[in-house]
Formats: structure tokens, sequence, C-alpha cells
């Protein structure tokens, strides 16, 4: 057996392992799990299914040419999704494989084991696939099926999308893996001064240009087909691998099976290629890059009250102590894991991306369409709100790991500890997420009534979200893992995940249905609207006050009987 092989027959044992694990758990949880799981796929290929066909009857009145407009609207959608797919898997790939690669505990055993630093390379290579593309299958599949079935596709097209699978999520892989092994070269030699404003410049470069690209004054104009030609040509770029993945699909949707394979080796051969060279690559980076890592001295003696960590036990002068000790403490782990605020910062940049985009609803004179931006905005920012929660807040119980018995040593319960960190989670979302909706409301200059809402709905579900994701990290924690991605990616963190998605539709749908009425005219007094947006008001409260304190007891119960 080759080295290759032999390390991943073990990863495939384990695999199994855990699998098998899955009979000890909550067979409720299970079930929520799967339940969530297939209504959101099912809502997925809904959404995707009705919208297609509705491209369909928009091209048939229009009128039947050699393309259609629904044809030029559809193959531009693909290419758009393809090549936003393809730089997220990219960025996702290159903090995974830097876990992956640098940070996991087997690293140091592997790298000390017989094995060449090509095979490590590679078996390392196949679980940061594994890891990071994994989604792409749960939610791109809906979609693909989707539009197979709105129009009718050969039954060829379902083959090409699988095996264009493959090499698509390679492609970025490799890229991913060869920054990070580039970057690991060259951090340690600098400040961190230095790497906080190139990350600042590379997301202000990148929001600049996604704001011209996609101009949103331009496709609100009459001729909009040809303002979304225009500011989506850089998608059908020859050198874009998602133009190679968009046109190799569609082009099997259409029966031209030469053009499809043509695009599928295209993309394979240059798949192969990129790991063939980054392989390379860690056969002479990487063992430098992981010395410089683990080997560097990079303590420095500061006085105390010296720099923003050293000020905070001042700063937070206000919160009594055991709770500041402990807000000091998990902020200062948060900073010194470069994993988690890397993230951090990619995750603000897309949020700046989302900012920079957002324009005023003055061009929509229907009280109608500017209720509905209203609405897709508050759901806009819930959804970075649940991101937030999700892959920050819920790993915060699990992070303590196998210390967390000396906390039961310490002079403070675990319901403080708990408690503790639903309120530095409550306190740190809500200044981003409710900054979000009252910035975004004002720039889309929507009425009093949508921004009051925005802001309220957005302060309830703060609340709540982060209630979730502590408490279902309290009753279902992962004490043997300190990778927060791994953890988030566990069970418990996919249910909150699921949970999360249920509340924010169960809210925005409420509001939505509410405020539409209301725009149409569908109530015959204002004392009527009234009524029935105080009804929804408190439902709302109610909801979010039983996903705050629901998962907090059943997490705090759990932990009361858990023995450290």
């Amino acid at each position: 057996m080759s080295q290759v092989g032999a390390i991943a027959a073990a990863k495939c044992r384990m695999t199994g392992h855990f699998i098998a694990s899955a009979r000890t758990e909550s067979k409720l949880k299970i079930g929520v799990i799967a339940f969530f799981a297939v209504c959101i796929w099912l809502l997925a290929f809904a959404v995707f299914y009705y919208g297609f066909l509705w491209l369909i009857d928009y091209s048939a009145d229009v009128g039947e040419f050699a393309f259609t407009i629904g044809d030029v609207i559809m193959a531009r959608m693909f290419a758009i999704m393809a090549s936003a797919l393809f730089f997220f898997l990219t960025f996702s790939n290159v903090l995974v494989s830097f876990s992956t690669l640098y940070r996991s505990r087997e690293v140091a055993y592997l790298v000390q084991s017989p094995l060449s630093y090509r095979a490590f390379f590679v078996a390392r290579y196949v679980e940061c696939v594994a890891f990071s593309s994994w989604a792409l299958a749960y939610l791109g599949s809906p979609v693909l099926l989707a539009y197979g079935a709105a129009n009718r596709v050969p039954k060829m097209f379902y083959a090409a999308a699988a095996a264009f699978y493959l090499p698509f999520v390679m492609l970025p892989a490799a890229i991913g893996s060869g920054i990070t092994l580039g970057l690991a070269c060259v951090f340690p030699q600098l400040k961190l001064r230095t790497i906080v404003l190139l990350g600042i410049l590379l997301i202000a470069v990148f929001a600049l240009h996604f704001a011209d690209a996609m101009n949103a004054e331009r496709l609100a104009q009459d001729n909009f087909l040809i303002a979304l030609m225009e500011a989506t040509s850089q998608t059908q770029s020859p050198f874009m691998p998602g133009a190679w993945l968009s046109r190799g699909i569609l082009a099997a949707a259409a029966g031209r099976f030469r053009d499809s394979i043509s695009n599928l080796l295209l993309l394979s051969a240059n798949a192969l290629m990129a790991l063939w060279i980054v392989t390379e690559v860690a056969h002479r980076l990487f063992y430098r890059g992981w010395c410089d890592l683990v080997g560097r001295d990079r303590l420095r003696i500061r006085p105390l009250g010296r720099g923003i960590l050293g000020r905070l036990d001042t700063l937070l002068g206000r919160v009594r102590n055991p709770a500041r000790a402990l807000v000091v403490k998990d902020i200062k782990l948060f900073w010194r894991d470069a994993t988690q605020w890397a993230q951090f910062v990619i995750f603000f940049g897309i949020m700046a991306v989302y900012v920079a985009n957002i324009q005023n609803t003055f061009g929509y004179e229907s009280e109608m369409w500017r209720s509905w931006v209203a609405c897709l905005n508050i759901g806009a920012c819930m959804l970075i709100l649940a991101t937030l929660t999700s892959r920050f807040v819920f790993p915060l119980v699990s992070l303590e790991g196998r210390r967390f018995w000396i906390i039961g040593l310490a002079p403070i319960s675990i319901r403080q500890v708990v408690w503790q960190k639903f309120w530095l989670s409550v306190a740190t979302t809500s200044a981003f997420s409710m900054g979000l909706a009252a910035l975004s409301g004002l720039v889309l200059e929507v009425t009093r009534l949508h921004l009051l809402l925005s802001v309220y709905s957005v302060l309830v579900a703060n609340l709540a979200l982060s209630g979730l994701a502590v408490g279902l990290g309290a009753l279902y924690p992962n004490f043997q893992e300190d990778n927060p991605a791994r953890i988030v990616s566990g069970m418990g963190g996919t249910l909150n995940f699921l949970l999360s998605m249920g509340y924010i539709g169960l809210v925005v749908g409420a509001q939505t249905v509410i405020v539409q009425w209301r725009a149409i005219n569908a109530y015959s007094s204002p004392a009527t609207f009234g009524w029935a947006l105080a009804g929804v008001l408190v439902g709302i409260t109610a909801l979010s006050a039983i996903c705050m304190l629901l998962p907090m007891q059943l997490g705090l119960r759990n932990l009361a009987n858990t023995e450290f």
C-alpha cells in the first residue's frame, strides 16, 4: 500500500467510526437535523424550479429567436454563480488548508514519520477538498436538478454535472493550498500591523471592483439586457474556471456533448496540473513554513497596560469579576487564533461588499416593491447574524476543551460561564448586525416603519440566535476538538445552523406577509393594520424568547450532569 493510500485508509476507518458513533446520539437530534436538511433542500429546489419556469415563460412572451432572453439570463446566472463559487472555494481552502496543514494535532506526528512531503501534502489536500466542498454538493444539487427539470434536459446533463463537480472543487483547493504554503513562509516574517493593513487593502480593492462590476444603477435602467451583459462580461472570460464549468454544463443541457466534454477536459487538465504544481511547491516549502510557525519565538514582552489586549481589563472596568476575566480570556484566545480572526476579516469584507452595492429605493415608485426590498434587507441582515453566531459563537463552550474541569474548581458556577458567553455574543454581534440594519435601511431610504421594524427584528434575533448558538453548543459540546471549523461542522453545529435558518424563515416570512398586505391595501383601516402588526411583533418576540431560553436551559442541564 502506498503512503497516501495508508493515510486514506486510516481516514476512511476514522470516518466509518464517526458515522457509527451516530448510534449513540439522540434520535431526536438526528431526526431534527435530517428533517430540516431535507426541508431546506426541497425549498431550494422549489424556489429555483419555479424561478426557471418564470424565466422560460418570460422568454416565450418576448418572442422566439435563435436564443431567448431567458436563455441569456440563465446562462449569465450560471456563469456568475460558478465564478462566485470558485472564489469562495478558494478563500475557504486557504483557511481550511492552514488548519489542516499546520494546526492539526496529527501534523507533528506525520512530519516525524517516514513520509515524504509530497505524500503528506496529497493526503491533507484530499481532506481539504472533502472538508471545504461538501456544502457545494448539498446546496448546488437543487439548483442543477431544478434547471434540468424546468428545461427538460437530456439525461446526459445530470451525468455531466456530476463529472464536472470533482475537477471544479479540486482546482480552487489546489490554488488555496498553494496560497497557504506561500503565506506560511512569508507571514511569520511580517509584523501584525503590516498583515492587517494588507488584509484591509485587499478587501477594499475587492469591494470597489465588485461594486463597479455589479453596478445596481446600470442594472435598473431600461436597457436591462445590455447592462446585464456588460456587468457580467468578466465571468465569460476564457481564462475563468467558472466559465468552463457553466459552458460545459449548459452545453450538455443543449445536447452539445462534444463541447461539454471539451470543457470538462479543459477543467480537469488544469485541476490536475495545479495539483502537481502545488505538490512540488509543498515538497520545497511546507517544512520551512511549518518550522517558522511552530519554532519561531514570537513572544513580545510588553509592559502591562500596553496594546489593545493589554488594555482590555481597563476598558472592561465596569464589568464585574469573574465575568470580566472570562471575557478577556475569550477575546485573547480568539485573537491568538489566526484562522479565527482571518475568517472574521474576510466575513466583514463580504459585509462591506454588500453595503457598497445596496442602492436607495427611490427608483421603485410602487409601495409593494419598496416593501419587498425592505423585507429582503431584513432577511440579509439576519442571515449575516446567523453566520456570525454559527461560525464564531457556537464553538465557544467546546473551545474550553479538557480544561473545563478547572472551571468547576474555580469560585464560579458553570451557569455563570455559559451566560457570560451568551452576553458576550449578544454584545459583540449586536454592534455589527444592528449597525448594518440601520445603515442599510438609511442607504435604501426605506420608510420609518420599515427601518424601525428592521432594527427591532435584528435586536430580538440577536438574543434568539445567540441563545441558540450558546445553548446548543453547551448541549452538544465537543471537548476533544480544538479546531472551531470542525466543531461547527459536527452534528450540533449543523443542528444550530438549520434551526437558525428555520427561525429566520419564520420571522422574515411573518414580517413580509404583514408588510405586503399593507402595501396592497388589504386592510380596511389603519387600526386593523396596527393590530395585525402588533400581533406579528408579539409572535416574533415570543418565538425569540423560546429560541433563547429553551436551548440555554437544555445546555445548562447537560453541563450540570456531565462529569469532567
